[in-house]
Order: C-alpha cells, then structure tokens, then sequence
C-alpha cells in the first residue's frame, strides 16, 4: 500500500471544489458570457413591462430603502427568458449600493436594461458580469477598487480599505460550484456592517471580516469584492 498516496488522495478530497477551481476562470467566464447582449427590441418590451411590475414592487415594500427581497422581483423581466428573481441579484446589489452612496436617481428597471445590453451573462442564465458593474460604476464617476479573495482581511496581500459601500461576490457553498453565486451589496451603517439581499434577514455584524465570513454560516467564500466611494 502506497500510504503517501493514500494521504494525498484523502487530502485532495477535502479540498473545496470552489478553491480546485480557481476564481480566475470564473471570473473569466462571467466576462466572456457577457459579450451577447439581448435583442433591443425584446429590451425595450422588458422595460416597459419592467417599469410597471417595478411600481407594484415598491408598493408592497414601500418602506424599504433598499431591496432586500429578490424573490418577490418574480414579475420583472431580466435576459432572454428569465425572471429578475432568478438573477438579477448583481444589478439588485448595484442598485443598493447606488442608494447607500446617495444616488437618489438610481432606477431598477433601467438598470436592468442597461445590463440586458451589456452585462448580462449568457442571455441571463448566469446573472451578470461584474467587470460590468465595475465599469458602469467607473463610467458615473465612482471610485472603485477590486479586490480577489484571498484570506479575510488581506486581499492580494494588502489590507481591503475602509470604504463605506462594498459589492461582494460570494459562492453560496465552497463545497459545490452546483449551489452557484449570489451578489450582494454589504453597507457600513454607524457601528456595524450590514448585508444586503441576503436571504437571512439583511444581518448585521460588527466588522467586514465578520460580514464576509458570516454569510450562510460560514459555509460560503467571496469570488471579488469591490469597494466603491463617491469620486
């Protein structure tokens, strides 16, 4: 019996499939699937259609400043034949993130066709690229600054920096690519930090780290995170 093969086999076996399969190639995937944007004319009907259902959304949620229910979005449209509930939460985590730097202007349903033109990730099956959120953000003068996961507190070998609106990119699990991604907006509100969107109430934690680390109990990790300020 070969016991140092057998000890490198086992250990190959706990490791997470989401650090087997490294972020660059996800990453790289989400920009190459973005390049085919939605026909115009079905964009244009989506946002017609997307404007009114946007109107009933608010109207249920009306004193929520931020959306923080992605599967009540089940009657807008987002890709070629899909619904805003299903994978919209990229643009969901842009929009919160406009609202926290103060954007009193953002708007749900055009940015889901700006998305729809250039963003969206094979027709809308994979949510959206966000080197498209990154560029959309730099293009209205915001300051942004990326940053791939690397441990909790240091990214690349330098410490993220204290921005007061973050997006995150998150694996839902790191033991199964199958669970997919979830984005979402993380906002820093007095002494705690808060994420949005995230299907556990929008909890509160004391520090980025903790927020980073807490989504889904631990069991998730980040893709990218990007810090965004006013420019």
């Amino acid at each position: 019996m070969n016991t140092n093969n057998n000890m490198n086999s086992n250990l190959r076996q706990h490791i997470p499939i989401t650090y087997i399969i490294k972020d660059v190639l996800v990453l790289f995937f989400y920009r190459i699937g973005s390049f085919i944007p939605v026909p115009r004319s079905l964009r244009m009907e989506h946002l017609r259609y997307n404007i009114s259902a946007w109107a009933d959304y608010r109207l249920r949620f009306s004193n929520d400043k931020y959306i923080e229910h992605q599967s009540a979005l089940s009657n807008l449209l987002y890709g070629k034949r899909y619904y805003a509930d299903y994978n919209s939460c990229e643009v969901i985590a842009l929009y919160n993130a406009l609202i926290s730097i103060d954007d009193t202007n953002a708007d749900f349903p055009g940015l889901l066709e700006v998305f729809e033109h250039r963003g969206i990730t094979c027709l809308g099956a994979f949510g959206t690229s966000p080197f498209a959120i990154v560029r959309y953000l730099k293009k209205k003068g915001y300051n942004v600054n990326i940053y791939k996961y690397l441990h909790l507190s240091r990214i690349y070998g330098k410490d993220i920096e204290p921005f007061d609106t973050y997006i995150v990119m998150f694996y839902n699990n790191v033991n199964s690519i199958r669970d997919m991604i979830h984005t979402m907006c993380i906002t820093r509100e007095a002494a705690h930090y808060r994420i949005h969107n995230d299907y556990e109430g929008s909890k509160c934690y004391p520090t980025l780290e903790a927020a980073i680390s807490g989504y889904k109990q631990g069991r998730s990790r980040p893709v990218i995170i990007i810090g965004i300020e006013k420019g």
